[in-house]
């Protein structure tokens, strides 16, 4: 992997900057956060094979995972299939929180069956839960409803914190939050489930990492980049990254969401 917990991380220095493209404003820039790992991934090693799994290679090496992530949108999944397919790892969907005010939490109906199977499939396993928490209270509610549905069960890649502002959603409970309640979500989520013996993840796309998180307080913790592209435009660093949803994997109905994993979780 290119990652392992020798390396390492190349971390943001006082007067860098962040180059980004507005819809708004068009190119832009605003200076990094000092100390937050930044992003030394080479563009021109990413390769992507026949069945459109992306990889990345150092030398002729390949120093990458092949994953998906997976909820009860995919239906019965045969996980031996998927792993005779080339994938390497599965993120699993714990649950989730309703968009509307009331924001109902609920646990994915395929979840726990998702978990076994894979992990019985030789697959590595790790979880996410869908928050659409506007207080850390909340978000602590999030990760011990993860914690209930686990178990005690051993995850081999993080547990992560999905937090999406669904501006489909008629009149989404998440739209005022501010950065910074944002923010303590995602710490208290994220400690947690750090005290449970769980590696917290935070999933993002570059919009909200630059303009929705503090990472001064979370650059601790892994992050798992959101952006469907052949190439990866985010400055600071990730350890994963969700590339395409419209993937098609042996074992699965429809389409799947996509992943490539620069480190060693093992």
């Amino acid at each position: 992997a290119v990652y392992d917990t020798k390396t390492p991380l190349t971390r943001a220095k006082s007067g860098d900057m962040v180059d980004f493209y507005n819809y708004d404003v068009g190119y832009a820039a605003i200076p990094a956060i000092e100390e937050v790992p930044v992003c030394t991934y080479k563009e021109e090693n990413f390769v992507t094979d026949e069945k459109g799994f992306m990889h990345y290679y150092e030398n002729g090496e390949r120093l990458s995972y092949a994953g998906i992530d997976v909820s009860t949108y995919n239906g019965e999944i045969d996980f031996e299939a998927v792993k005779n397919f080339g994938i390497d790892f599965v993120i699993v969907r714990l649950g989730g929180r309703g968009y509307g005010q009331e924001g109902v939490l609920f646990e994915d109906d395929y979840a726990r069956e998702n978990i076994r199977k894979a992990k019985a499939a030789g697959l590595m396993v790790g979880a996410y839960f869908f928050s659409q928490a506007i207080t850390p209270e909340e978000a602590e509610e999030e990760a011990k409803l993860c914690l209930d549905i686990l178990d005690g069960f051993y995850l081999d890649y993080p547990l992560v914190f999905d937090w999406e502002q669904i501006d489909s959603a008629e009149n989404p409970r998440t739209m005022d939050i501010r950065p910074e309640v944002l923010t303590d979500c995602a710490v208290a989520f994220c400690d947690t489930v750090k005290k449970a013996g769980y590696v917290p993840c935070l999933y993002t796309d570059s919009k909200k990492a630059y303009m929705k998180f503090d990472l001064s307080r979370l650059s601790e913790v892994d992050i798992w980049y959101a952006f469907y592209n052949d190439s990866p435009d985010m400055y600071y660093n990730y350890m994963m990254w969700q590339y395409s949803c419209t993937g098609r994997v042996d074992g699965i109905q429809g389409d799947v969401d996509l992943n490539i994993c620069f480190k060693n979780y093992k």
